[in-house]
């Protein structure tokens, strides 16, 4: 049964391939940026790269960008409903693995100490389209990119000389919708060029989420309410040779944790999570000839992370609360300053060197001793050669220096694409990962009632080594047929991992590199476009490994868990009008846990159950200038995922993963000026 998914999807892709014919889209291309020397389409790129488009996202209709990439295989999501974190996993290994960049440029996670990125607190209404790159891309990016690399393409200078976008979305929680239930958003885009040189834009979006009450009594939320602000603005400069650009991101987001009131007339203790990011890029590009191109990067992230707790008493009364623990406040600075230089000798050669610059700094109630700072150093150099016409051979190497934790000093990794025929293409790669440890594994103290966590400082980087390949196959690429086929695999092994630890006869949790931790799998994917029909389906496969195999040689080494996915669009373009319908399996997900008997030791398995997720929605252009979107979030009602253990006395706590099925309406209205000809 392990194969039965996938051994019927290419018996499925047998039979499409023979029942279909040749008289028929645009090939499926889309120019990509991340890690290239150049843009370039995906068909070219030495990377195997996965595009969400524009288009895609606009028929997605999302509330949050978490509702964009949860459609994709090989990543999935766990939720934090009292904190609003919603932390990624990709490739079988946590968010702290996954570098998230925002043009290129790296974010600062949602805790400040943290290197897991809330993707929810990214502006989803300011996206152009998101490239996402699976395995190790450490040699280019730097720590924290093992997993993969997800860049956040935004939107910048088009060719109309001004537009504006504005809209309204509404979504229930469930069942719950009304004035103060439910979901609201609200945006604003505006962007042109001010003449033929300078171009500027603006945008801001307001989102309310008032909670999800379900079965929760008195005061409390099953998820709390949240209300997020995020604005941006950006101006540029460009010219034949030279193209600069600044933008700045902000954010302000706060969200409310309300308590029941115990008996006795004491107050409930009521927290407020509250973030503040500004973040700050330039970015220049300036072709000196046809063989040197010079491109250059800094940025600059503040962000605070504050915990307010308020005591609410019986007769409405609101105090600050003054208690060890329920206050604190940090801060955290990040620089970032990058210099590549591509040079381009020969027609078959092509080299960039360049330097990588990460500056960190951190401060708050529960950083040990004070302010701490990490200074990261790198020195990168790739190559790109092509000996034939169709290989494509990128090896890279990166030299690292940091002020805190022991670096492997040489990061290596290759790549090589080979297009065997004219419809075959296979990528292979190899790459050394690592991760640094964030400045929260560091310094992080963090103790209270239930709490005993300190940070380690002697910790040492994650190291990894990486096999990812991949077989693409263009079964048709004609003016109205287009049909793809990919198989994708990958091979993760990672030593010195960090984790949770703790010493006998102490309650205080540090951590330790204690762990080593393998992943393995792989991907089949069909992207099938015939006229107005643009249909794809993919399953995937993936390993993660069980570190009790080590104790005890009985239980399975890896445990495995499937995915599904599928999506659906069909547009008729006389009516304006298009349909979307949007699929994902998540597979059951097997982990053992161990817990003691009066033999010693025992290995229990729990399992999280598989759960069907399935959106549709519906669009309508009205008139010009207006489109409505409407739809179904969640039709399988999705909410909790059970946990089965198998053994009494072990309770483990469901997997909170929705607030079941919602029902979703937007309004957007689009206006562009169009350009001037001279005769």
């Amino acid at each position: 049964m392990k194969f039965a998914v996938l051994a019927g999807m290419l018996i499925l892709n047998i039979n499409i391939l023979f029942a279909q014919n040749d008289s028929a889209v645009v090939p499926l291309s889309e120019v990509v940026v991340t890690g290239q020397y150049k843009p370039q389409t995906v068909k070219n790129s030495v990377y195997q790269v996965r595009v969400i488009s524009a288009e895609q996202i606009k028929q997605i209709v999302p509330a949050k960008l978490q509702d964009v990439l949860s459609t994709q295989l090989n990543i999935r999501f766990s939720q934090d409903h009292a904190t609003g974190g919603s932390n990624i996993n990709m490739l079988g290994l946590s968010g702290q693995n996954v570098k998230v960049l925002i043009d290129g440029v790296p974010m600062v996670g949602r805790q400040g100490f943290s290197n897991e990125i809330n993707i929810n607190q990214i502006d989803v209404n300011s996206i152009e389209r998101i490239e996402i790159i699976e395995g190790p891309m450490s040699v280019i990016y730097g720590a924290d990119a093992l997993a993969g690399v997800i860049n956040i393409i935004t939107k910048k200078r088009s060719v109309k000389p001004f537009s504006l976008s504005a809209g309204i979305q509404e979504e229930s929680a469930g069942k719950e919708y009304g004035l103060h239930k439910g979901s609201h958003n609200q945006f604003l885009n505006v962007k042109g060029n001010l003449n033929n040189r300078w171009y500027a834009g603006a945008g801001i979006s307001h989102t309310l989420f008032d909670g999800w009450k379900d079965t929760a009594t008195g005061r409390e939320l099953s998820w709390h309410k949240k209300q997020q602000i995020a604005g941006n603005g950006f101006v540029g400069y460009h010219t034949a040779l030279l193209n600069i650009y600044y933008r700045l991101d902000g954010l302000h987001e706060v969200i409310t944790n309300p308590a029941n009131l115990p008996p006795g007339g004491e107050p409930a203790i009521d927290q407020d999570y509250i973030s503040n990011r500004l973040m700050h890029q330039l970015q220049a590009t300036y072709s000196v000839n046809q063989k040197l191109t010079l491109s250059s990067l800094l940025s600059f992230t503040h962000y605070t992370r504050e915990v307010y707790s308020t005591l609410y008493y019986p007769n409405g009364d609101i105090r600050k609360a003054t208690a060890p623990g329920l206050q604190s406040f940090s801060t955290l600075n990040g620089f970032t300053g990058r210099a590549t230089a591509v040079y381009q000798p020969l027609k078959k050669l092509t080299f960039q060197p360049g330097i990588d610059i990460n500056i960190e700094s951190g401060d708050g109630e529960r950083i040990k001793a004070g302010k701490h700072q990490i200074n990261d150093y790198a020195f990168f150099l790739t190559a790109e050669y092509t000996p034939i016409s169709r290989v494509n051979i990128k090896p890279g190497v990166r030299f690292i220096k940091n002020s805190v934790y022991k670096a492997s000093p040489v990061i290596p990794s290759i790549n090589v694409k080979a297009d065997l025929l004219k419809k075959f293409t296979l990528r292979f790669a190899y790459a050394r990962g690592f991760r640094s440890p964030s400045m929260r594994e560091l310094y992080f103290d963090f103790f209270d009632a239930n709490h005993n966590i300190t940070g380690n400082p002697n910790l040492e980087a994650e190291l990894s080594n990486s096999f990812t390949t991949s077989f693409d196959y263009s079964i048709f690429s004609k003016p109205r047929l287009a049909w793809k086929v990919s198989l994708n695999g990958f091979y993760n092994d990672v030593s010195n991992m960090i984790d949770y630890a703790s010493f006998p006869g102490s309650q205080t949790i540090t951590y330790m590199n204690i762990n080593k931790y393998k992943t393995r799998g792989f991907t089949l994917l069909n992207d099938v476009v015939y006229r107005q029909l643009k249909f794809s389906i993919g399953a995937g496969y993936t390993a993660r490994y069980n570190d009790y195999s080590e104790s005890d040689k009985t239980i399975p080494e890896f445990e495995w868990s499937p995915e599904i996915n599928s999506n659906i669009s069909y547009n008729f373009p006389k009516a304006g009008l298009n349909f979307n319908i949007f699929y994902k399996y998540t597979g059951k997900l097997p982990r053992y846990i161990q817990t003691t008997s009066t033999s010693g030791p025992l290995y229990i398995l729990a399992e999280t159950e598989g759960y069907h997720w399935a959106d549709f929605s519906v669009g309508k252009r009205l008139f010009n200038m207006l489109s409505l979107n409407a739809g179904i979030r969640n039709i399988f009602n999705v909410k909790n995922i059970p946990v089965n253990t198998g053994a009494s006395g072990i309770d483990e706590t469901p997997l909170q993963v929705a607030t079941g099925r919602g029902f979703f309406m937007g309004l957007t209205f689009n206006f562009s000026k169009q350009p001037t000809h001279n005769r």
